[in-house]
């Protein structure tokens, strides 16, 4: 029990780290910085075309490692609105929400703070859904905010499928690391 608070301290100082920076890196440039003109470059180790044992061994274990944590989805939310939405699949969902909001939490392997800005109304596909929604369409799960607080708890079906077939070594969502022994 131990080792899992240490991994969850771990994982939200890693979090508020990474909010701090990515927070800090979207400023402009200084007046007097000319940003200069992209010149391509040649990789230093240019990739081989060939998949040899070694590296689809090596990259296995990371590469379902990857896969799981792409499954789920957990976050709070602080920002001013008001929403909830209950789904199984975009095909089957109801919910009403209208609220912007800056999220933390676990996303796949998006980091743990981005923005979300949420005005949807309706039920299964005949409701309307725009802004910059941070969902997939296969996936099973719940969202509230009330007022300047909320969470959101979900399930992708689509990289669930991707683990499971990964055990394979078949790359379903085309996220995997190094290269396929299929290629």
């Amino acid at each position: 029990m131990n080792r899992v608070k240490l991994f969850a301290s771990l994982v939200a100082a890693a979090a508020l780290f990474v909010g701090a920076t990515s927070a800090m890196a979207g400023g402009e440039l200084p007046a007097r910085m000319v940003p200069v003109a992209a010149v391509p470059c040649e990789p230093v180790c240019a990739p081989s075309k060939k998949c040899d044992f070694l590296h689809t061994l090596l990259y296995y274990v990371p590469n379902r490692a990857l896969d799981f944590i792409d499954i789920g989805r957990a976050s709070i939310g602080f920002g001013t609105g008001f929403g909830v939405n209950v789904r199984a699949t975009e095909l089957l969902e109801v919910g009403f929400g209208q609220y912007e909001t800056t999220r933390f939490g676990m996303k796949g392997r998006v980091l743990p703070v981005y923005e979300e800005c949420i005005d949807e109304a309706g039920f299964a596909f005949l409701g309307y859904v725009n802004g910059c929604l941070q969902r997939d369409p296969s996936e099973v799960g719940a969202d509230l905010h009330v007022g300047i607080i909320g969470a959101q708890v979900a399930v992708s079906l689509s990289e669930a499928v991707d683990f499971v077939a990964g055990i394979l070594m078949i790359d379903l969502q085309g996220d995997d690391l190094g290269c396929s022994p299929w290629d």
